[in-house]
């Protein structure tokens, strides 16, 4: 992908691959604020406070738009006002759950927070929504939740102890028990 003009907001469509939305500060320190997957739309803002860049896990395709040349195109083709709402929508609750994770949770609710998050992802891509595949290390996991890689190592730990998840490799985490799961969040349980 070529260098993105940092003046103008970007509309990015992930058409494939896990990918992460980094935000810099002025020193070049980041922090991953989001994880985004194939079919999910995002707005990368122009830089301000924070300079955002979209880093790939692995391979990934990406579709992104002047976000000032898309609103336009809104005029000639309406569907797309639709779309847009549909993805605005769905980024804004997962930024809602994200912050309510940040907020005064304990390490453990928000490990379980965030694999509940990442079952709703799978479930609408895959399978049983039980297993989930994640494409991100524990280093990411930490770093998004707040947290460092030792406590995210040590909730994981605690949630196998507890029966809730099992772990048959390093990428793959099996929800035994999605209710007690989002019980450990202190979220209202899931469906089965």
């Amino acid at each position: 992908m070529s260098t993105l003009d940092i003046t103008c907001d970007h509309l990015v469509f992930v058409a494939s691959g896990p990918t992460k939305l980094v935000a810099l500060d002025a020193t070049g320190n980041g922090q991953i604020i989001a994880f985004q997957f194939s079919g999910d739309c995002l707005t990368l803002p122009r830089e301000g406070l924070h300079a955002y860049r979209l880093v790939a896990i692995r391979t990934a395709s990406l579709l992104v738009f002047d976000a000032k040349a898309l609103r336009a195109l809104e005029q000639r083709a309406p569907v797309l006002t639709e779309i847009l709402a549909q993805c605005s929508l769905a980024a804004l609750q997962r930024t809602r759950a994200n912050l309510v994770a940040m907020g005064r949770r304990s390490a453990t609710e928000r490990v379980a927070s965030f694999l509940l998050s990442m079952r709703e992802i799978e479930q609408v891509a895959q399978g049983d929504g039980r297993t989930l595949r994640l494409e991100m290390t524990r280093k990411e996991i930490a770093d998004c939740l707040g947290l460092t890689v030792e406590t995210v190592s040590r909730q994981f730990s605690k949630l196998r102890a507890l029966g809730l998840i099992a772990t048959p490799s390093r990428t793959q985490v099996c929800l035994s028990d999605p209710a007690q799961l989002a019980a450990q969040a202190g979220a209202f349980a899931p469906a089965a």
